[in-house]
């Protein structure tokens, strides 16, 4: 089957972007998969790793340099978010980057281990719907609610791990919806590209199982729509880890699960690979 991913990355994230991208081919062997990934300025030896390591399991692996102008005013704030870049809103113009040819694209963070098959996502019947998301513990008060758009009785995803309905973005011209909320929401939101992607498809993303996103960080999700069959996968069988918390597998503080992003760390041949020094505010004292 032929699956179309999608990341974004820079020099700094290219280490976690390996990881990610070989947990990818290596759990989706029998499946012919393209790369398609968005950037500003990566250096030529990065895309040469991995296009050599795309080229290691059969698989394609194609480059989108952004042009930042497209993005206009948007922003980050930097004093919530000191790791977060730019670089998070390139996947709001993935419907006019890719070929109109594809339909569907799953997109991944960098903080993304997949560990199982993704392809029955592609086979999600998605009319309606925007995109497909595992939901998320946000919005954290009624400001955050209000930012996104959503009424007290609206739940919202999490934009890390998604799969786009590139047709229904097309159809209700959805990246212009998107670019302009995000410009003049500028300094107000709180999840950045996450708010403004809740925004545009309240009431029209499809929800998906916890399995999609287990996330190490975070209690498990206490949602009555489970079955004990979602919970146990959830548990014992995860598809996808997602490091979505301010402490990630590659600081220097263990952190659960965080064995499955260093495996494929070297699995991926990266070189020389770092632990980061954790920042001051992430680092408690044992009491």
């Amino acid at each position: 089957m032929k699956l179309d991913i999608a990341c974004s990355t820079d020099n700094n994230y290219l280490q976690h972007c390996s990881a990610m991208l070989c947990s990818v081919f290596e759990n989706n062997k029998e499946h012919d998969i393209t790369v398609h990934l968005l950037h500003h300025g990566l250096s030529s030896d990065s895309q040469s790793f991995l296009v050599e390591l795309a080229n290691r399991y059969g698989d394609t692996i194609l480059f989108y340099d952004i042009d930042l102008n497209r993005l206009g005013e948007v922003a980050v704030d930097e004093h919530w978010h000191p790791t977060l870049s730019i670089a998070c809103y390139y996947r709001l113009l993935l419907a006019s980057l890719l070929d109109e040819s594809i339909e569907k694209v799953f997109y991944l963070d960098c903080d993304v281990i997949v560990l199982g098959d993704v392809s029955p996502l592609f086979k999600l019947d998605l009319s309606g719907y925007g995109v497909a998301a595992v939901e998320d513990t946000t919005p954290g008060n009624d400001q955050h609610r209000q930012a996104m758009g959503l009424n007290l009785n609206q739940t919202a995803f999490c934009s890390g791990v998604l799969m786009v309905n590139l047709k229904y973005w097309r159809g209700f011209n959805c990246e212009q919806h998107l670019l302009d909320y995000a410009q003049r929401m500028a300094g107000q939101l709180v999840m950045e590209d996450q708010d403004v992607l809740n925004h545009e498809f309240r009431g029209h993303w499809f929800k998906l199982p916890y399995k999609y996103m287990r996330t190490p960080m975070a209690i498990a999700p206490l949602d009555k729509q489970q079955k004990w069959a979602d919970i146990e996968e959830y548990v014992f069988h995860p598809v996808i880890i997602h490091y979505a918390a301010h402490v990630k597998p590659w600081l220097d503080i263990p952190i659960p699960d965080g064995k499955y992003y260093w495996e494929y760390v070297k699995r991926s041949g990266f070189p020389n690979p770092k632990v980061i020094k954790t920042l001051p505010q992430y680092r408690r004292p044992i009491r």
